[in-house]
């Protein structure tokens, strides 16, 4: 890739939809939205905790997982470490392979620009109506969207 454009993505290892620990253990936008508009959230906070994790999993669905060439399907998990996986690739469950699957590309690329959008949409509808946090196992309507496209269980 041009080293102009380089710092204008963020680079997602698909390989890490197969890992208790990708993506950073669940935290690799976090740096990113902080240093852009975020940093007012206290990181400690169920609020912080949540809207960073929905930002991470609604990238990787709609963004990250439409590129792997693979047959997958992704799943949101309740976890402390990545809470966004596949459990199927090529028809078959994780489990029924003897060494992890290869997911192609490698690699995908998602414009900085894009994540911020979509984190200024997923903060805009952070509360419920009743005032609570939305959680990060709640898909957007855009996700939703994505995820009727693409087969995936909603």
């Amino acid at each position: 890739m041009d080293e102009k454009l380089e710092h204008k993505f963020i680079h997602f290892e698909t390989d890490h939809l197969l890992n208790k620990w990708g993506f950073a253990d669940g935290e690799l936008l976090a740096d990113f939205l902080r240093k852009n508009g975020y940093d007012h959230l206290d990181e400690a906070s169920e609020e912080w905790y949540q809207f960073a994790r929905r930002v991470l999993c609604e990238v990787v669905e709609c963004f990250v997982c439409p590129q792997i060439n693979n047959a997958i399907k992704p799943y949101r998990m309740l976890t402390s470490h990545n809470p966004i996986r596949v459990y199927e690739v090529d028809g078959r469950h994780v489990t029924d392979y003897a060494t992890p699957p290869t997911l192609q590309p490698l690699t995908v690329s998602v414009p900085k620009k894009v994540i911020l959008e979509t984190a200024v949409h997923l903060y805009a509808a952070r509360f419920s109506p009743t005032g609570e946090i939305v959680s990060y196992m709640v898909r957007s309507e855009w996700g939703t969207a994505v995820a009727l496209q693409h087969g995936w269980d909603t």
